[in-house]
């Protein structure tokens, strides 16, 4: 399996199917898959036993109906919510899936966009976690990191040579997509902005730059065509029926 499909944008399922399953669960990536995905986008952030826990937010209330901070619980304790009830009760018993249950559940069909929700120091030994899992499941190929966190690409930078890296852009901070990379001391071959930045000065500037296009996270079907048009390569989407 090639990464880039040179002919046309990539689909990668926001937290999985995330408009029609509970995001971040198996179904949720099981459904996006089936709707026809080229890849699963899902966030990491690490238990209190450095466990990479497949969840977006540092805490459990929004998502399951548990309570506490993510990283103040082992991966056990995390496990004992529920987090699909919320999204409907056909989708009660999910729970949150670490990083090494995803990879059994689907191996190499399908390509990952790992969203690191990694900030701190002490977040840096999940680095060589997950570098340990992907090489136990030999899905280098397959994988993308990004991160809104420069410190973690940095800290990915430093342990691989040759994973794929990408910077994750705001609203809040569109000035970076007109910076000259380099000076981040890091090695990424993509740009991921919110999809609201990107048009054509966008687009010529990271094709001089010989960077990749990811953009997040769009769900209206006209302006997933004028991104198309505009060449971007992959859009993160919660609803990633192919049209």
């Amino acid at each position: 399996m090639r990464f880039w499909e040179p002919k046309r944008p990539l689909i990668f399922g926001h937290r999985g199917a995330s408009m029609h399953a509970p995001e971040n669960t198996l179904s949720a990536f099981r459904l996006a898959l089936e709707m026809g995905a080229d890849g699963i986008e899902l966030d990491i952030t690490p238990s209190a036993d450095g466990v990479p826990m497949i969840i977006h937010d540092p805490n459990l209330e929004r998502t399951t109906d548990g309570k506490g901070d993510v990283r103040q619980l082992s991966a056990a304790e995390i496990q004992r919510y529920d987090a699909g009830v919320k999204f409907g009760s056909k989708y009660a018993g999910e729970r949150v899936p670490t990083l090494k249950e995803v990879f059994e559940a689907f191996g190499n069909r399908t390509r990952y966009n790992l969203d690191m929700k990694t900030f701190y120091p002490e977040d840096r030994p999940i680095v060589r976690t997950i570098l340990a899992l992907i090489e136990q499941y030999k899905l280098a190929p397959q994988i993308l990191i990004s991160s809104f966190s420069l410190d973690t690409l940095k800290w990915f930078t430093e342990e691989s040579r040759t994973l794929r890296l990408g910077v994750l852009i705001s609203q809040h901070t569109p000035h970076m997509l007109l910076e000259d990379g380099r000076r981040w001391g890091i090695r990424y071959e993509a740009l991921h902005p919110n999809h609201t930045l990107v048009d054509e000065t966008a687009m010529r500037r990271a094709r001089r730059q010989r960077k990749k296009m990811v953009v997040w996270t769009v769900n209206d079907p006209e302006r997933k065509r004028e991104l198309t048009l505009l060449g971007v390569d992959a859009i993160i989407t919660d609803d990633p029926m192919r049209s």
